[in-house]
C-alpha cells in the first residue's frame, strides 16, 4: 500500500479556527477522493485552536454517509487535535455512524424526544 497523505486542516480553512460547516465541506471534499483512491489520510489539526461539532460533522461525519464505516475507520487518522476537542470528535463520529446506519429511525427518535411525533 502507498504512503498516507497528510491533509492540514489549517491550510484548508485558512487559519486556526475550524468553526464553519462550509470549511468542513472543503475538508470533506479533499479527504473523500483520497480515501476512495485507496490511500490513507492523516488529517492534521496542527495549528487549529478552536473546533466545533458542526465542522466535525461535515468534515469527518459526512464520510460515513458516503463510504462504509470500516473503510473510514481504517483509512482516516485524525492527529494533532487538541485534547479538549477529542470528546467532540468522538461524539461526532458516534452520532454520524448512528445516523447513516438508519437515518429515518434516528430522525423519528429525535422527533419523539422533542414531542413532534410524525
Amino acid at each position: 500500500m502507498s504512503e498516507s497523505i497528510i491533509i492540514r486542516v489549517a491550510d484548508l480553512v485558512g487559519g486556526p479556527r475550524a468553526v464553519d460547516a462550509a470549511d468542513g465541506e472543503k475538508v470533506f471534499e479533499k479527504v473523500l477522493p483520497v480515501i476512495q483512491s485507496g490511500r490513507k489520510v492523516q488529517l492534521s489539526f496542527d495549528g487549529i485552536t478552536m473546533v466545533i461539532t458542526a465542522f466535525l460533522n461535515t468534515a469527518i461525519g459526512k464520510l460515513y454517509g458516503v463510504l462504509p464505516e470500516q473503510q473510514v475507520d481504517e483509512m482516516l487518522e485524525v492527529r494533532d487535535l487538541l485534547p479538549p476537542f477529542l470528546p467532540s470528535l468522538g461524539k461526532s463520529i458516534e452520532w454520524s455512524k448512528a445516523y447513516y446506519r438508519d437515518p429515518k429511525r434516528l430522525r423519528k427518535a429525535i422527533m419523539e424526544e422533542m414531542g413532534d411525533e410524525e
